[in-house]
């Protein structure tokens, strides 16, 4: 596997990710540092570490943290959509996290119907595969959130999500026609945007999504490299570039081309080949192990 270049052009500000280090080192030290801190919050010095109050503390905090990041992830999103349907850019939608295995329901069109499903998830693409695309999705897209540590730039959270996909693209048959990523990170201080000159950290939640669009059928030995989709192929990216008031000579910014081939290598195994296209150079390119022909 190889990176030419990073998938994503932001990265998180160095002034702020070097103050991670140093947290770390205060938190996890704090009973020796500064004792006198933790007695004025009663917390025994000795039982901070030995007691387990520290370690507990820091996993009801994560735990907290993933539970309200889901919520604000989702909401974001909600928001996305609440936006295009009160501009009626798309007919309805509706969340649908606790009933089904993607997050949201969205009617494009009626008459006749035309429906999307949108599924939220977090940096890490651990749970990419919890997904499901419903049988009458027109359209399925992903759309990701890279707010998790900032320790990772933003090029190393897409790069693992991109290739989970494609893997769950050719070995699990799951059709993805898209990928958005978006977050409140973007365009702030901690992540500024490059697609903003002189508003880089001020455009915030004004700034449009990255659109990854992948292929329009699942590779297969009998069809190895099915075309992309493009902006005209699918409906949802373009409306959502749309509701960003992103002009259509500054669309090629916000598009990626993920382009994948399946390569015989044996009469039993084969490879996955990806290619990450963006304004028409190749970016970043990645070759999966061998997997067993089924």
């Amino acid at each position: 596997m190889s990176t030419l270049l990073p998938i994503l052009p932001c990265k998180h500000e160095q002034a702020v990710v070097e103050q991670v280090a140093p947290t770390i080192d205060l938190l996890n030290n704090l009973d020796t540092l500064h004792p006198d801190v933790l007695l004025q919050h009663s917390i025994q010095p000795i039982d901070y570490k030995k007691g387990l109050v520290f370690r507990s503390a820091i996993e009801s905090i994560r735990g907290t943290f993933i539970a309200s990041s889901t919520t604000s992830r989702e909401g974001l999103v909600q928001d996305v959509l609440e936006n295009l349907k009160q501009r009626e850019m798309i007919a309805e939608f509706r969340h649908r996290s606790m009933k089904a295995r993607y997050d949201f329901e969205v009617v494009v069109q009626r008459d006749p119907d035309y429906f999307a499903a949108l599924e939220v998830k977090g940096g890490e693409g651990n749970s990419i595969n919890i997904s499901e695309r419903p049988l009458w999705a027109k359209e399925f897209g992903v759309w990701c959130h890279l707010d998790g540590a900032i320790i990772n730039q933003p090029a190393h959270g897409a790069h693992s999500i991109i290739n989970r996909l494609t893997n769950e693209m050719v070995s699990r048959q799951k059709l993805v026609d898209v990928a958005f990523f978006k977050d409140i990170l973007c365009g702030t201080r901690t992540r500024p945007c490059p697609k903003y000159p002189r508003k880089e950290e001020k455009i915030g939640f004004l700034s449009a999504p990255d659109v990854f669009l992948f292929p329009q059928s699942i590779p297969t030995l009998d069809n190895p490299a099915p075309p992309v989709h493009t902006l005209s192929t699918l409906k949802l990216p373009r409306l959502i570039l749309d509701l960003f008031e992103v002009k259509p000579a500054d669309r090629k910014k916000h598009i990626w081309e993920i382009h994948v081939k399946v390569v015989e290598i044996s009469s039993t195994e084969f490879v996955r080949e990806v290619e990450v296209w963006h304004q028409d150079h190749i970016i970043d390119k990645s070759k999966s192990r061998p997997q067993q022909v089924k």
